[in-house]
């Protein structure tokens, strides 16, 4: 493997020889800026003062004896344990070469491949001839094929391996070593040289001054370069290119524990873009409390914080200013909208949300056509005032459609719908584009929004029934990572959002990550937090570690259908009932001649194929159950004109008969 050249070079470098050499013959001489040699396309950097420390730190944690076993980090698993035994037998020499300055950068070679340039420093021992000619001569004999190039004068030496016919390029430059696998990478290294950009753009600079030291290295991120590492993986249309644009750079200190990998610092606003973070970055912070009534299903959440929303709102439009082209299309939208909806967006909207607004996913059985539900929830300042001016806004949709859509009360709580196609984008930003005709409620100290009916009736359950995120003992630990307000929040649960990912990653990505589910579930919960201040962002990044147990890795959604689940899936709940009389406007229904509803079921191809609801003629209901393609399928539940259970009943794939009743 190309990675063993590495590895022996490094151990070469930290070999005795060089120390000895530099200690005889050292000279004050020209000191390389190692950023100056980090071409400006890098997606990250990893920086590291103390690499035997920092990386006996990570050795010895059970995160990388885990994450070892992952296939493509096998032979660096091999290397890294004979590295190990090899510093510490060697500890005396070794903690004198602990202390050197070293830079790992990462860069796309292509669209779908990406490699690494090494930056480390040599001391005066890279300005020593011996030293030098020593490392080139040992590396000749270890049956490597030797060459060189020269680029903007400097002189790149270049070791093939002719028995997986990669190529190590490296070069000596003033107290700097330079290597890649990589020609193109190390030739642009040099190039940029010669002719830095990354190290003279301020933007870096201001977050590389920033950025605290200490942990078990620093860590920065290029967020001009990110859409293209993230494309490797997944598919254009997922990415967030809008949110990207809108960072310049994120430096941060990197430190894990046996439960956490955890980043501190501050990230950089694109002043030259016209973005919501922007805004965002002027307007304050929240607290993040809209957990309190997401679902402990939640797989996805992120969460938007400020001291007031008209605050952000008039920033929102300052920001907006500075750009004619978004100025524009920004006013073109809002009068749009108002005269669409005949409303003020300033006196209608704007007037009653308050500090916090936050959008979630919950863990979905199945991702179909990669649609994947959403649900919003919004503190009011008042919630007298927010009730009030959605009434309004109801009452003048109403004027304007033939669709009649009356409220409904679903365990106490009215369930309203309104049709806003583009609001929630104009006012929250695209990743709330979606939300055109939500159904809402009002829930705790929220207006809940959801394109799913399903979904908001489940978390009104789950509210009711107190299982919400908040709730969640595993959120409530992860959570102590993080300060108590937020500009922005982000949160993940993998194992709940594993299904959903399906619908956002290209196939053989998602094939991939499927395969691979010990090394990407071992990260059960991970967090990215933004805290305005100064007009910049304190960012604190925070991933859970746990190795998995052979029940963490089953993922019920992926598991073929057994006969209970489908009889479960098959049997109507109080939610399914609610969809069924109310919202679902495909169902068949009939009525006794008194005209009260005598059954009504949901139709496909002109046959029964899902829910059914039959009644007593005084109302009562009288079974329950299910159709599979005009056949009964799962449980079917039956009762008297009273409405007391009688008798259940199984169709389908297990045995057909009468079950003993229950108690509902």
């Amino acid at each position: 493997m190309r990675k063993k050249i590495l590895i022996a070079f490094l151990l070469l470098l930290l070999s005795g020889g060089g120390y000895l050499l530099w200690k005889v013959y050292f000279t004050k001489g020209i000191q390389a800026d190692a950023f100056a040699m980090v071409p400006a396309d890098a997606i990250f950097i990893v920086e590291t003062d103390e690499p035997i420390e920092s990386w006996r730190n990570f050795s010895s944690s059970e995160m990388w004896k885990h994450l070892k076993g992952f296939g493509p980090l096998g032979d660096i698993g091999k290397l890294a344990d004979g590295l190990d035994d090899i510093i510490s037998q060697n500890a005396t020499l070794f903690s004198v070469f602990g202390q050197r300055n070293l830079l790992i950068s990462a860069h796309l070679t292509s669209a779908k491949t990406y490699d690494f340039l090494y930056v480390a420093d040599m001391k005066d021992g890279a300005k020593i001839g011996p030293v030098k000619d020593g490392i080139i001569s040992l590396l000749k004999q270890g049956g490597f094929d030797y060459s060189s190039m020269d680029v903007e004068g400097e002189k790149v030496h270049r070791f093939a391996n002719p028995a997986d016919k990669s190529t190590l390029n490296l070069a000596f430059v003033a107290n700097r070593i330079v290597l890649s696998f990589s020609e193109s990478i190390i030739s642009a290294s040099l190039k940029e040289y010669h002719n830095p950009t990354l190290s003279k753009d301020q933007r870096f600079s201001q977050v590389l001054n920033n950025s605290p030291s200490g942990g078990l290295c620093r860590f920065f991120m290029n967020y001009a370069a990110l859409p293209g590492y993230l494309g490797v993986y997944m598919e254009q249309s997922s990415i967030p290119n809008d949110l990207l644009k809108a960072m310049t750079y994120t430096g941060a200190s990197a430190d894990l524990n046996e439960r956490r990998v955890m980043l501190d610092g501050m990230t950089g606003i694109n002043d030259s873009m016209s973005s919501y973070l922007k805004a965002l970055a002027q307007s304050g912070s929240s607290k993040t409390g809209a957990a309190s009534v997401f679902s402990d299903q939640t797989a996805f959440m992120l969460n938007m914080g400020f001291k007031d929303f008209r605050s952000f709102y008039d920033n929102l439009k300052t920001v907006m200013n500075q750009d004619p082209q978004a100025e524009a299309d920004f006013k073109k939208n809002s009068r749009l909208l108002e005269r669409l909806l005949n409303i003020s967006i300033q006196d209608h909207v704007v007037s009653w949300i308050g500090d916090e607004v936050s959008i979630a996913q919950y863990r979905q059985e199945r991702v179909i056509g990669g649609k994947i539900n959403n649900i919003i929830a919004i503190k009011p300042a008042s919630m007298e005032l927010a009730k009030r001016n959605l009434d309004h806004i109801e009452k003048m949709i109403r004027r304007r459609t033939p669709l009649k859509f009356k409220s409904y009360t679903y365990k106490e709580h009215e369930i309203h719908y309104l049709e806003i196609k583009g609001l929630f984008k104009l006012l929250f930003g695209k990743l709330f584009g979606k939300m055109e005709k939500p159904f809402y409620t009002f829930l705790g100290d929220y207006v809940v929004f959801s394109d799913d009916p399903r979904m908001l009736l489940q978390t009104i359950e789950d509210q009711m029934a107190g299982k919400t995120l908040a709730n969640d003992a595993s959120y409530q630990t992860f959570m102590s990572d993080f300060s108590g307000e937020s500009s922005v929040f982000a949160y993940v649960h993998l194992p709940r959002y594993f299904v959903d990912m399906k619908g956002l990653l290209h196939p053989t990505k998602w094939q991939s990550i499927n395969t691979n589910k010990p090394y990407v579930l071992c990260f059960p919960q991970l967090g990215f937090q933004f805290t305005a201040e100064d007009g910049n962002l304190n960012t604190i990044f925070s991933a859970e570690f746990r190795k998995p147990e052979e029940a963490d890795l089953i993922i019920p959604e992926l598991q073929p259908a057994s006969a209970d689940s489908l009889a479960e899936r098959d049997s109507l709940s109080d939610v399914d009932q609610f969809l069924i009389e109310n919202i679902n406007g495909d169902a068949h229904r009939e009525y006794y001649e008194n005209g009260q509803l005598k059954f009504i079921a949901e139709m496909k191809d002109e046959r029964f194929n899902g829910r059914y609801l039959e009644y007593w003629e005084n109302g009562q209901v009288k079974v329950k159950g299910k159709y599979r393609d005009g056949e009964k399928s799962g449980r079917w539940r039956f009762y008297n004109d009273k409405g007391e259970l009688e008798r259940r009943e199984r169709f389908g794939k297990k045995e057909e008969g009468p079950e003993e009743p229950e108690q509902e």
